[in-house]
C-alpha cells in the first residue's frame, strides 16, 4: 500500500488541499489572482475544480486545479511542487484546450477572451530568480508588435528575490515555501485566509472521506497496474525466450520482458493518474487493444 500522507498533516502545497481550499474560498482565489496578475478582479466564478477537459476521444486530457472565469476573462491556476522539466509545454497544451473547451460552449474565435495560464511553483522554473515570469506572444522581427491573442502565461516562483511584487503576495510565497513558520493567524489577509482554509480543511470530514477514497483507490490501481504489467511482461518474456530458441534466452527474456512490460505500464499509470483519467486506466487493465492506443497516444514505446 502506497505510504500516503495522512490528511490532519496536507498543506497548502499538497494538491488536493490547495485545489479544495482555494475553491471553498472564493476571495482568497480572487485575491491571489489579483495580486499575482496586478489588476483589478471584481469576482470570479469557477468553472470547475480538477475538471479533466477531453476535447477528442483519444486526446491527452487536461486535469485543472483551479479553472475560473471573471467576465470575459479565464484562469487556470496551478500548484506546481517539482520540476519536471516540462512547464512550458504544459502551459502552451493547457492554454490550447482551455480555449477549446471555451469554443465548445458556443463561442466564436473572435469572441474568445483573455485566457491566463498560471503556475504556481515552489521552484524557479528558468532560474534567473524573478518572482514573476510573464509571457505574450509578440513578433520575431519586430518585439514592439504585440499578437493580441490574449494569451498569456504566468509562471510565479515562490523562491524568487527579483522583481517588484506586492508584500502579501511576497509574504504568500513565504508560506507555500515553510507554512510551518505561520503559526498564528496574526498575519496578511492572504496567508490569514490560507492559515483558516488549511485549518478548516483539515477538520472537514467530507473532504477527508473524499481524500481518503481517492487514495484507497489509487492504491487498488497502482496494484492492479502492477499486476497487469507483470502479466505482460511475462508474455513479452516467453515470446522474446522462444524466438531464441535457448534456455539462456527464455531466461533473458523472460527477465528483461517483465521489467519493460512493468516499466511501461508503470508509466502509463502515472500518466493517468496525474491526469485524472481513472475510467481510462481502469479500463486499460483489461482492454488489450485500448492500453496499446494508450502507449501510442502517450508515445511509451517498447
Amino acid at each position: 500500500m502506497t505510504k500516503y500522507k495522512p490528511y490532519e498533516k496536507l498543506d497548502l502545497t499538497d494538491d488536493f488541499m490547495f485545489s479544495y481550499v482555494m475553491r471553498s474560498n472564493r476571495e482568497l482565489c480572487r485575491q491571489l489572482l489579483e495580486t499575482i496578475l496586478n489588476f483589478p478582479i471584481d469576482r470570479i466564478d469557477f468553472i470547475s475544480s480538477q475538471e479533466t477537459i477531453d476535447t477528442y476521444a483519444f486526446s491527452k486530457g487536461v486535469r485543472l486545479d483551479i479553472f475560473a472565469k471573471s467576465g470575459n476573462k479565464s484562469f487556470d491556476v496551478e500548484l506546481q511542487t517539482s520540476n519536471k522539466r516540462d512547464l512550458p509545454q504544459r502551459s502552451r497544451y493547457y492554454q490550447s484546450q482551455m480555449d477549446t473547451a471555451m469554443l465548445q460552449k458556443g463561442q466564436m474565435y473572435r469572441e474568445l477572451g483573455d485566457s491566463y495560464i498560471i503556475f504556481l511553483c515552489t521552484f524557479d522554473p528558468f532560474g534567473y530568480g524573478q518572482y514573476i515570469y510573464s509571457f505574450q506572444n509578440s513578433c520575431t522581427e519586430l518585439q514592439a508588435i504585440a499578437l493580441n491573442d490574449g494569451a498569456y502565461k504566468v509562471f510565479v516562483n515562490a523562491q524568487g528575490t527579483h522583481g517588484v511584487i506586492r508584500d502579501e503576495l511576497k509574504e504568500f510565497l513565504l508560506f507555500l515555501m515553510s507554512p510551518g513558520r505561520f503559526k498564528t493567524r496574526d498575519n496578511g489577509e492572504l496567508v490569514k485566509k490560507a492559515i483558516i482554509g488549511v485549518e478548516e480543511g483539515r477538520r472537514n470530514e467530507e473532504w477527508r472521506l473524499i481524500y481518503m477514497t481517492l487514495m484507497t483507490k489509487f492504491d487498488e490501481l497502482l496494484a492492479e497496474g502492477k499486476e497487469q504489467g507483470l502479466a505482460e511482461g511475462r508474455r513479452e518474456g516467453m515470446r522474446q525466450g522462444i524466438l531464441e530458441g535457448r534456455l539462456e534466452g527464455r531466461l533473458e527474456g523472460r527477465l528483461e520482458g517483465r521489467l519493460e512490460g512493468e516499466n511501461r505500464f508503470a508509466r502509463l499509470t502515472e500518466i493517468l493518474l496525474l491526469e485524472g483519467k481513472l475510467t481510462d486506466l481502469q479500463r486499460s487493465i483489461t482492454d488489450t487493444e485500448f492500453r496499446e492506443q494508450l502507449y501510442l497516444i502517450y508515445k511509451l514505446s517498447k
